[in-house]
């Protein structure tokens, strides 16, 4: 006789119904595969959250099995009319449509104007869920190249170290060099001075990494103006990660970006990292070049996705989440 299995009956929690010690399990599975896949140490980043989530600050759903068992669950926040999602782990496609619908329901977006998404997660099906709800996705590409000794670095005339008071010309920069609005893009999408200046605050408040001083250079351009600029955070003992590296639109394919990575290169090694990373978006196949023939390889990649304009009410979505498009 063939015996047929149901998959368990599953219901969702919000996280701050849990005892920290249940959650700890999730962030330390989480601390690991960081750690394992990317050389990314994210321990600093989940005691964080951890305290946000006390205090009320920060979201969370985790879906439980009949037996008690934690079958996906994710993290996100709602800041500035964006419902950004930061952690999103499923032990399949059932689990991650059963929390995407809660997620995108219409409570969730009744005061939301864009959401956005950029997830460390190859669930088969993410994709395709997420596209199906109206967002656009993309896959980041996470590189990485060993540093084994210190450099001599190109010669890169003018080139001095980045500081904070260099914010206001870094945005600036960034607003030059980068497409004006972008829904996948996972900072600044809109691309306005305000965002861009608010996405170089926490890089520099440590967003990304606390920056290396000796690593984080810039190449000014007259007063109150940049021309290049490449910011490299430490993300392990012994891991940096080029956080940006933006040069002036009218002056690229003249090598000052290979010059200035290999420079911040150099300057990383020297203060003991033996390893440097870079995410590229999918779409940047230029710049994915210049990193592959800089000897970067492949160790990962990320899942961003989003909208800037949620689905809003009138229909029945699948999960009894009412949606539509606006």
């Amino acid at each position: 006789m063939n015996v047929v299995s149901f998959p368990p009956r599953v219901r969702l929690v919000d996280w701050q119904t849990l005892a920290a010690e249940r959650l700890e399990s999730l962030y330390a599975e989480e601390i690991d595969r960081w750690q394992r896949l990317l050389d990314w140490e994210t321990t600093a980043r989940w005691e964080e959250i951890e305290r946000r989530r006390r205090q009320g600050a920060a979201s969370g759903l985790v879906a439980i099995d009949e037996s008690g068992r934690v079958r996906g669950w994710c993290h996100y926040a709602v800041r500035d009319r964006v419902l950004r999602l930061d952690t999103f782990t499923a032990s399949d496609d059932g689990i991650a449509q059963l929390l995407l619908d809660r997620l995108l329901s219409v409570p969730a977006l009744a005061y939301v104007e864009r959401v956005s998404a950029f997830l460390f997660s190859d669930l088969n099906g993410l994709s395709q869920a997420f596209r199906a709800r109206g967002l656009s996705v993309d896959r980041y590409w996470y590189l990485g190249r060993e540093l084994m000794n210190p450099m001599s670095p190109p010669v890169l005339q003018g080139v001095r170290r980045w500081r904070v008071e260099d914010s206001l010309a870094t945005a600036a920069l960034f607003g030059r060099a980068y497409d004006a609005s972008a829904e996948t893009r996972p900072f600044a999408p809109l691309g306005t001075p305000e965002q861009w200046f608010g996405y170089v605050n926490d890089l520099s408040r440590g967003g990304s990494g606390l920056l290396i001083p000796e690593a984080t250079l810039c190449l000014p351009a007259g007063p109150d103006r940049l021309s290049a600029v490449v910011l490299v955070t430490r993300i392990g003992e012994s891991t940096a990660h080029l956080a940006q590296l933006v040069v002036e639109p009218q002056l690229r394919r003249r090598r000052i970006g290979q010059q200035l990575m290999e420079t911040a290169s150099a300057a990383a090694a020297r203060v003991g990292c033996r390893r440097i990373t870079v995410t590229l978006g999918g779409s940047n196949r230029p710049a994915r070049s210049l990193f592959e023939a800089a000897r970067y390889r492949t160790m990962g990649s990320m899942l961003a996705a989003g909208t800037l304009q949620p689905r809003r009410s009138t229909s029945v979505a699948p999960g009894g989440a009412v949606m539509t498009r606006r």
